[in-house]
């Protein structure tokens, strides 16, 4: 099973935010990049954890996140609001092969 999640970055307080749609989870860091690697990080501790806890660990991101994923690829297009107006930097893609979900799921969540 191939996973793919949607994450939106913008600016705010001063850091980097990454928030996954799908999942409603985020990654803050000092860079883009730094953002993006905690969230996915978060994506697989919250996989590993459902799995283990034989929950559902989707729960879409709120509409305003939804909407602003929306607007930042239309500006990116230019459609719709001008890119400089748009809050979010980017839009990115994160993607797991089967092998990677497959070892996100063998994982053993462990609570301290």
């Amino acid at each position: 099973m191939n996973l793919r999640i949607r994450a939106v970055i913008y600016p705010e307080d001063g850091l980097w935010v990454a928030h996954a749609l799908e999942m409603d989870l985020i990654g803050t860091g000092a860079t883009e990049t730094a953002a993006l690697r905690e969230l996915r990080s978060n994506v697989e501790v919250q996989l590993s954890f459902a799995k283990q806890e034989k929950t559902n660990p989707f729960r879409p991101a709120p509409a305003e996140i939804q909407k602003l994923w929306e607007e930042t690829n239309l500006a990116a297009l230019g459609i719709g609001r001008a890119k400089s107006k748009t809050l979010a930097k980017s839009t990115r893609f994160m993607e797991w092969n089967d092998a990677q979900v497959s070892r996100i799921r063998a994982n053993v969540f462990q609570c301290a």
